[in-house]
């Protein structure tokens, strides 16, 4: 008679684990999976109670979360469990089940759980979830409730059952990641949007002279900004700057700070050093942060035909004259380092000049090689181009671009080309 029970009850079993592959399957949401797969535990496994604790990598803990609300789609974490601490700490450390049948005497277990809960363990069955090999967790099932203790068979059934949750689990992960990763790509999108409508690629004609201007961010977003600033008839204001940060706070500090340039620029617009030590205060005042700050800022005088211009930071202007590029090597450290002794530059355009504006992220563009583009390399190819400045601009893109051979750049890339056409 025992032997066709428990027969019956070996046949029900495999049926419950046919219909609970596609009931763990049904739903990719973590917290309403966790409440199914404990719920099954303890049916099939016919105990009190049962629970499942989640590996988090960054910490090396087991963590016990359940689901909040009918619909279980937000978790909260209810304790965890350091890896070899108690019985489901051993089972994760060692990735191998355990049956403890009396766990008073049981030197690895843990009692705090039942002394902060007034729940009274007797025996655990505990499995390992793992997928190829990878921890994820692990499983218990805790008080059979029509016999003394766990045994093989209940072993054995467990272990099938930790397996088909193991693979939920990680199909939920997947999904969990992939909703992730499709939220910060749409977070992304949309700082990346707000910033180009701030900060949109320039090519003007200004009398004789024709500007071109382009910033492009390593990541979606970056921390590089361009604007010129159309002061009146005679005066256009000229800036480039670099926060040096990428990513979202990147590209929205970059924003803030050109907005403070474009709001400062009606009233110090045609003095540079003022424009820049202004800015500096209001940087510091208003926005704290460990980082250095660039900025370049020149005016351009279509009257007498010259540019005069500060340069705080890492910005790299190249004139390019009658043939041969020189470098103007003025300039600060940083917009913080600025003081009063700011250099002032006054450069009297010559027909045919080309001026360009670099930040370094193109410098320090590197081949597969990893050697570096540099500035050499940049002023040479200036030399040998024609063309107006939305030329010039497009084929030093093309120039880093080419040079990188397909590496993906690792900073921004901003440039600024300047060229008079004609005489005025």
């Amino acid at each position: 008679m025992a032997d066709i029970e428990n027969l019956e009850r070996k046949l029900d079993n495999l049926t419950k684990l046919v219909d609970i592959n596609s009931i763990i399957n049904s739903t990719l949401d973590m917290g309403k999976l966790l409440n199914i797969i404990m719920e099954i535990i303890k049916e099939i496994m016919e105990t009190e109670t049962s629970t499942m604790l989640l590996y988090e990598e960054e910490t090396d803990d087991l963590v016990f979360r359940v689901a909040l609300g009918e619909a279980g789609d937000k978790l909260t974490e209810r304790y965890r469990v350091a890896m070899g601490q108690g019985i489901a700490g051993w089972v994760a450390q060692k990735r191998k089940p355990v049956i403890v049948n009396d766990v008073y005497k049981d030197e690895r277990f843990d009692p705090e759980f039942d002394k902060s809960t007034g729940f009274v363990t007797r025996s655990i069955l505990c499995a390992p979830l793992l997928y190829k090999g990878r921890l994820l967790g692990v499983i218990q099932a805790i008080n059979p409730l029509n016999k003394a203790g766990f045994d093989s068979a209940d072993r054995s059934l467990f272990l099938v059952f930790s397996d088909q949750a193991a693979l939920a689990v990680q199909n939920a992960i997947f999904f969990s990641n992939a909703i992730e990763e499709e939220r910060i790509k749409s977070e992304l999108s949309s700082a990346k949007s707000i910033q180009e409508s701030l900060i949109p690629d320039i090519s003007e004609k200004i009398g004789p002279v024709k500007i071109t201007a382009r910033s492009l961010p390593a990541r979606e977003v970056g921390g590089e900004f361009h604007e010129i600033f159309q002061l009146d008839d005679r005066y256009t204001g000229i800036a480039l700057g670099d926060l040096h940060e990428k990513g979202i706070p990147g590209g929205l500090r970059a924003a803030i700070v050109n907005g403070a340039l474009i709001a400062m620029s009606s009233v110090r617009g045609r003095r540079p050093g003022d424009m820049v030590r202004i800015l500096n205060r209001a940087v510091s005042r208003h926005m704290k942060s460990d980082r250095t700050i660039s900025l370049f800022y020149g005016v351009l005088d279509i009257d007498e035909m010259t540019f005069q211009f500060v340069n705080a930071g890492i910005a790299y202007p190249i004139l390019v004259r009658g043939g041969v590029s020189r470098y103007l090597r003025f300039g600060q450290k940083n917009l913080q380092s600025s003081g009063e002794d700011l250099k002032k530059i006054t450069l009297r355009l010559r027909n045919g000049d080309l001026l360009v504006i670099l930040t370094d992220g193109i410098l320090n563009v590197r081949n597969k090689a990893g050697r570096l583009m540099g500035l050499k390399k940049i002023m040479g190819m200036l030399e040998n181009k024609r063309g107006d400045t939305d030329v010039i601009v497009d084929s030093l893109i093309s120039f880093a671009a080419d040079y990188s051979e397909g590496l993906e750049r690792r900073e921004d890339i901003s440039i600024i080309a300047i060229k008079l056409e004609q005489a005025g």
